[in-house]
């Protein structure tokens, strides 16, 4: 809901995100409000939890057969999604249906005015072909996201996916410090494939810690560490409550000082939420595992319906209600429905879960068993060489 609500802001009020969204004022930068939709916060937040949570299972139950189960599913479980946001897409641009052009001359908001950045030059012509093409492949290749913006994250999460099972097996009943020393070594290895992997080892070693030590902490502390890590999710500049933090940029256009100040938000954050038993009731409250469960369609479906629905409402609602009356107008049915979209399509993600686990375990399982058939031959056929020679 954070993405959701802040490419609804860039689009719609971009000047409120400032020099992010290239306007001249700094808008909201600098105030730890910006933290309720820091969007790219999000996706650290969510690539942390995601090392987290995959090797949880292994080091659970210490069966390899466990990870290597979740790493061979993984790609199939992620391109369901991804290729019905993709025709999506592709369906509302062969209909005429997106309104974003017009809605970025109101706004003043490059970025809607690109689609979300992806088609720069304002020119695309869309094809059944490359729909599928880029939801099932292209995004995981090649990050490409030209049918929809939000795929950018498919490719880290796949990799990143990998490395977090790799590290789960390499720490397995290994001593503290050689474990240590592997996240240590990983941690500064990772910016100089990607720096997106950075939030994979960390979560890695929280799930790490976990499994191994548990995390009690008192209600305080937990508080103390959310706290934190929700002051730091608000970081996007070095201004306001923020300034004095450097700036750090490469060639290719990475911000270390965003992504390390968004792990470690992230890993506070987590870290407050599992802590303390009482916090942690609160997570398994109906709202929060509604939530949960239709947070990944609405992730993959809302840019779509961004720049058709809401910005199609908000120039129906404008011209006689006004900017901010309309854009009220506009945002709430756009909310609404992508509440409903993502209901409708948790359950489609659900059933390709379903069927992505079971195709999995078959192949696993018939794997396993011709491993096993060869060694028994080998063995057979060596006993039967030894009675030969003999």
């Amino acid at each position: 809901m954070m993405v959701v609500a802040w490419h609804f802001v860039w689009a719609f009020m971009p000047w409120e995100l400032g020099s992010v969204a290239g306007q001249p004022s700094h808008g909201l930068l600098g105030n730890p409000v910006i933290a309720s939709i820091d969007g790219p916060a999000a996706v650290a937040l969510f690539f942390v939890l995601s090392g987290f949570v995959l090797p949880l299972g292994f080091f659970r139950s210490g069966r390899t057969r466990t990870a290597a189960q979740a790493a061979a599913k993984r790609w199939l479980r992620l391109a369901g999604l991804s290729v019905v946001a993709t025709l999506l897409s592709y369906a509302l641009f062969r209909t005429g249906l997106f309104h974003y052009h017009q809605a970025a001359q109101i706004t003043g908001s490059q970025w809607l005015g690109s689609y979300g950045g992806a088609h720069p030059n304002g020119t695309f012509n869309p094809s059944l072909g490359g729909a599928i093409q880029e939801g099932l492949v292209g995004a995981f290749v090649n990050n490409a996201d030209v049918y929809n913006p939000v795929l950018w994250t498919m490719r880290h999460e796949l990799f990143g996916s990998f490395l977090s099972l790799g590290l789960a097996l390499m720490l397995w009943n290994a001593r503290t410090s050689v474990c240590i020393a592997v996240l240590m070594a990983c941690a500064v290895l990772a910016p100089l494939v990607n720096p997106w992997l950075i939030p994979f080892v960390v979560g890695t070693g929280l799930a790490y810690l976990f499994w191994t030590h548990g995390t009690q902490m008192r209600w305080g502390t937990a508080a103390i560490c959310i706290a934190a890590g929700i002051y730091l999710f608000g970081y996007l500049q070095p201004t306001g409550a923020y300034a004095g933090i450097p700036v750090v940029q490469d060639g290719a256009g990475f911000r270390y000082d965003r992504i390390l100040l968004h792990t470690l938000s992230a890993l506070l954050i987590i870290l407050g939420l599992i802590g303390n038993d009482r916090v942690s009731r609160v997570l398994t409250a109906r709202p929060f595992l509604m939530l949960a469960r239709i947070s990944f369609p609405i992730y993959l479906l809302h840019f779509p319906l961004l720049c058709s629905v809401a910005c199609g409402l908000f120039l129906l609602f404008k011209p006689g209600a006004g900017y901010s009356a309309g854009l009220a107008l506009a945002a709430v049915i756009y909310a609404s429905l992508v509440f409903v979209v993502g209901h409708l399509f948790a359950r489609v993600d659900e059933w390709w879960a379903v069927s992505v686990n079971r195709l999995t375990s078959l192949v696993t399982t018939w794997l396993i068993g011709l491993v096993r058939g060869i060694q028994h031959f080998m063995v057979h056929r060596g006993n039967e060489d030894q009675r030969v020679n003999g």
